[in-house]
Protein backbone atom coordinates (compact mmCIF):
# COMPACT_ATOMS: atom_id res chain seq x y z
CA UNK A 1 0.00 0.00 0.00
CA UNK A 2 1.35 3.55 -0.55
CA UNK A 3 1.05 6.51 0.71
CA UNK A 4 -0.68 9.61 -1.55
CA UNK A 5 2.64 11.80 -0.20
CA UNK A 6 1.96 15.26 -1.66
CA UNK A 7 5.05 16.57 -3.81
CA UNK A 8 5.69 19.47 -1.05
CA UNK A 9 6.54 16.49 1.87
CA UNK A 10 8.39 14.85 -0.60
CA UNK A 11 10.57 17.54 -1.46
CA UNK A 12 10.83 18.32 2.33
CA UNK A 13 11.87 14.60 2.54
CA UNK A 14 14.58 14.69 -0.30
CA UNK A 15 16.12 17.98 0.85
CA UNK A 16 16.36 17.06 4.07
CA UNK A 17 18.10 13.86 3.53
CA UNK A 18 20.32 16.29 1.36
CA UNK A 19 21.40 18.64 4.30
CA UNK A 20 22.49 15.60 6.47
CA UNK A 21 24.41 14.05 3.59
CA UNK A 22 26.01 17.21 3.15
CA UNK A 23 26.63 17.71 6.97
CA UNK A 24 28.00 14.60 7.12
CA UNK A 25 30.67 14.75 3.84
CA UNK A 26 31.68 18.57 4.57
CA UNK A 27 31.71 18.99 7.82
CA UNK A 28 33.39 17.05 11.03
CA UNK A 29 29.54 15.39 11.55
CA UNK A 30 29.01 12.36 11.66
CA UNK A 31 25.45 10.07 11.69
CA UNK A 32 26.01 9.29 14.91
CA UNK A 33 26.16 13.19 16.34
CA UNK A 34 23.20 13.94 14.01
CA UNK A 35 21.36 11.03 15.12
CA UNK A 36 19.12 13.14 17.49
CA UNK A 37 18.11 15.31 14.74
CA UNK A 38 17.91 12.73 12.33
CA UNK A 39 15.28 11.18 14.39
CA UNK A 40 12.82 14.03 15.31
CA UNK A 41 13.16 15.18 12.03
CA UNK A 42 11.90 11.09 10.76
CA UNK A 43 9.60 11.14 12.83
CA UNK A 44 7.77 14.50 11.97
CA UNK A 45 8.00 13.95 8.29
CA UNK A 46 6.36 11.01 9.28
CA UNK A 47 3.92 12.23 10.64
CA UNK A 48 3.20 14.76 8.00
CA UNK A 49 3.08 12.08 5.15
CA UNK A 50 0.25 10.23 7.16
CA UNK A 51 -1.49 13.00 8.29
CA UNK A 52 -1.97 14.16 4.43
CA UNK A 53 -2.65 10.20 3.81
CA UNK A 54 -5.40 9.58 6.54
CA UNK A 55 -6.39 13.19 8.43
CA UNK A 56 -4.81 12.36 12.28
CA UNK A 57 -6.50 13.65 14.86
CA UNK A 58 -5.41 16.69 17.25
CA UNK A 59 -2.91 15.62 19.37
CA UNK A 60 -1.46 13.40 16.92
CA UNK A 61 1.42 15.55 16.09
CA UNK A 62 2.33 16.04 19.86
CA UNK A 63 2.05 12.54 19.89
CA UNK A 64 4.48 11.55 17.40
CA UNK A 65 6.78 14.62 18.19
CA UNK A 66 6.84 13.36 22.09
CA UNK A 67 7.65 9.56 20.58
CA UNK A 68 10.67 11.13 19.01
CA UNK A 69 11.89 12.95 22.31
CA UNK A 70 11.59 9.97 24.05
CA UNK A 71 13.93 7.85 21.65
CA UNK A 72 16.32 10.66 21.34
CA UNK A 73 16.45 10.39 25.19
CA UNK A 74 17.49 6.87 25.81
CA UNK A 75 20.41 7.65 22.95
CA UNK A 76 21.29 10.04 24.49
CA UNK A 77 21.18 8.69 27.82
CA UNK A 78 23.23 5.69 26.22
CA UNK A 79 25.57 7.20 24.38
CA UNK A 80 26.60 10.66 26.14
CA UNK A 81 25.47 12.28 29.47
CA UNK A 82 22.86 10.17 31.56
CA UNK A 83 21.49 13.93 33.31
CA UNK A 84 21.00 15.08 29.71
CA UNK A 85 18.82 12.22 27.79
CA UNK A 86 16.51 11.84 31.21
CA UNK A 87 15.65 15.55 31.13
CA UNK A 88 14.65 14.76 27.41
CA UNK A 89 12.94 11.55 27.97
CA UNK A 90 10.74 13.42 31.04
CA UNK A 91 10.16 15.92 28.09
CA UNK A 92 8.96 13.42 25.63
CA UNK A 93 7.40 11.56 27.77
CA UNK A 94 4.79 14.61 28.66
CA UNK A 95 4.17 15.16 24.76
CA UNK A 96 2.95 12.03 24.97
CA UNK A 97 0.88 12.35 27.66
CA UNK A 98 -0.47 15.76 26.35
CA UNK A 99 -1.03 14.09 22.68
CA UNK A 100 -2.63 10.83 23.79
CA UNK A 101 -4.78 12.86 26.14
CA UNK A 102 -5.86 15.60 23.45
CA UNK A 103 -7.28 12.77 20.76
CA UNK A 104 -8.29 10.97 23.42
CA UNK A 105 -10.53 14.22 24.85
CA UNK A 106 -10.11 16.40 22.47
CA UNK A 107 -8.20 19.91 22.55
CA UNK A 108 -8.76 21.98 26.03
CA UNK A 109 -9.66 24.89 23.85
CA UNK A 110 -10.78 25.45 20.57
CA UNK A 111 -8.44 27.41 18.76
CA UNK A 112 -9.60 31.09 17.28
CA UNK A 113 -10.22 31.16 13.74
CA UNK A 114 -7.21 33.84 13.32
CA UNK A 115 -4.64 30.98 13.97
CA UNK A 116 -6.46 28.18 12.98
CA UNK A 117 -6.08 28.62 9.25
CA UNK A 118 -3.85 27.29 6.26
CA UNK A 119 -0.16 27.02 7.48
CA UNK A 120 1.02 28.68 4.48
CA UNK A 121 -0.57 31.75 5.84
CA UNK A 122 0.69 31.68 9.38
CA UNK A 123 3.93 34.21 8.12
CA UNK A 124 1.23 36.58 6.95
CA UNK A 125 -1.20 36.24 9.86
CA UNK A 126 1.92 36.94 12.19
CA UNK A 127 2.42 40.25 10.32
CA UNK A 128 -1.09 41.50 10.27
CA UNK A 129 -1.05 41.03 14.63
CA UNK A 130 2.29 42.42 14.87
CA UNK A 131 0.99 45.32 12.20
CA UNK A 132 -2.45 45.94 14.01
CA UNK A 133 -0.91 45.78 17.51
CA UNK A 134 1.91 48.16 16.88
CA UNK A 135 -0.80 50.97 15.33
CA UNK A 136 -2.84 50.50 19.14
CA UNK A 137 0.23 51.02 20.62
CA UNK A 138 1.34 54.02 19.10
CA UNK A 139 -1.76 55.68 19.25
CA UNK A 140 -2.85 58.04 21.92
CA UNK A 141 -6.50 56.81 21.30
CA UNK A 142 -8.97 53.96 20.99
CA UNK A 143 -9.57 52.62 17.26
CA UNK A 144 -12.41 51.15 15.61
CA UNK A 145 -11.51 48.31 13.34
CA UNK A 146 -12.53 50.28 10.38
CA UNK A 147 -10.20 53.19 11.35
CA UNK A 148 -7.47 50.43 11.66
CA UNK A 149 -7.81 49.10 8.59
CA UNK A 150 -7.63 51.81 6.67
CA UNK A 151 -4.26 52.65 9.10
CA UNK A 152 -2.62 49.34 8.36
CA UNK A 153 -3.88 49.04 4.92
CA UNK A 154 -5.99 45.84 5.73
CA UNK A 155 -8.98 44.48 5.05
CA UNK A 156 -11.96 44.98 8.12
CA UNK A 157 -12.38 41.40 8.29
CA UNK A 158 -9.16 40.71 8.60
CA UNK A 159 -8.39 43.58 11.39
CA UNK A 160 -11.38 42.47 13.24
CA UNK A 161 -10.35 39.09 13.30
CA UNK A 162 -6.69 40.07 14.26
CA UNK A 163 -8.07 42.15 17.37
CA UNK A 164 -10.88 39.39 18.27
CA UNK A 165 -7.78 37.32 18.98
CA UNK A 166 -5.13 40.03 20.64
CA UNK A 167 -8.50 40.26 22.76
CA UNK A 168 -8.34 36.45 23.66
CA UNK A 169 -4.86 36.93 24.39
CA UNK A 170 -4.92 40.53 26.78
CA UNK A 171 -3.03 42.27 24.79
CA UNK A 172 -5.86 44.73 23.52
CA UNK A 173 -8.96 45.66 25.21
CA UNK A 174 -12.62 46.83 24.01
CA UNK A 175 -14.67 49.56 24.84
CA UNK A 176 -18.06 50.35 22.98
CA UNK A 177 -16.92 49.05 19.99
CA UNK A 178 -13.23 50.75 19.87
CA UNK A 179 -9.61 48.88 21.12
CA UNK A 180 -6.63 50.07 22.45
CA UNK A 181 -3.27 48.42 23.89
CA UNK A 182 -2.91 47.02 26.90
CA UNK A 183 -0.18 49.18 28.42
CA UNK A 184 2.90 46.55 29.29
CA UNK A 185 2.74 46.64 32.93
CA UNK A 186 6.63 44.61 33.15
CA UNK A 187 7.92 46.75 29.90
CA UNK A 188 10.18 44.40 27.58
CA UNK A 189 10.08 42.02 30.46
CA UNK A 190 6.04 41.41 30.15
CA UNK A 191 6.80 38.31 27.39
CA UNK A 192 8.81 36.63 29.57
CA UNK A 193 6.30 37.29 32.49
CA UNK A 194 3.35 35.95 30.61
CA UNK A 195 5.13 33.02 29.48
CA UNK A 196 6.51 32.56 33.05
CA UNK A 197 2.76 32.57 34.03
CA UNK A 198 1.34 31.12 31.34
CA UNK A 199 4.39 27.49 31.27
CA UNK A 200 2.84 26.01 34.82
CA UNK A 201 -0.62 25.90 33.67
CA UNK A 202 -0.03 24.61 30.20
CA UNK A 203 1.91 21.81 31.95
CA UNK A 204 -0.65 21.10 34.18
CA UNK A 205 -2.83 21.11 31.50
CA UNK A 206 -3.24 17.39 30.50
CA UNK A 207 -3.50 16.50 33.85
CA UNK A 208 -6.51 19.15 34.46
CA UNK A 209 -8.75 17.45 31.03
CA UNK A 210 -8.33 14.18 32.89
CA UNK A 211 -9.99 15.22 36.13
CA UNK A 212 -13.08 17.31 33.81
CA UNK A 213 -13.64 13.89 32.40
CA UNK A 214 -13.67 11.39 34.98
Amino acid sequence: MTLPVTDDTLRTFLGAVGVFAALVVFTEHTARSLAPVLILSAGMLTYSAMDEAYDLPDGANWLVYGLGLVAVGVFLTLSYTAWIGGVVLLVGLWFVLDGAITIRYGSARTPHEFVSGAESEAMLRMQILHTVHQALRESDQPHTPTELAEICDLTESRVRSALEYLEQRGQVSRTEGEYRAVPQTWGRLTPVVRFGTWLPHRILRPVRQVRNHR
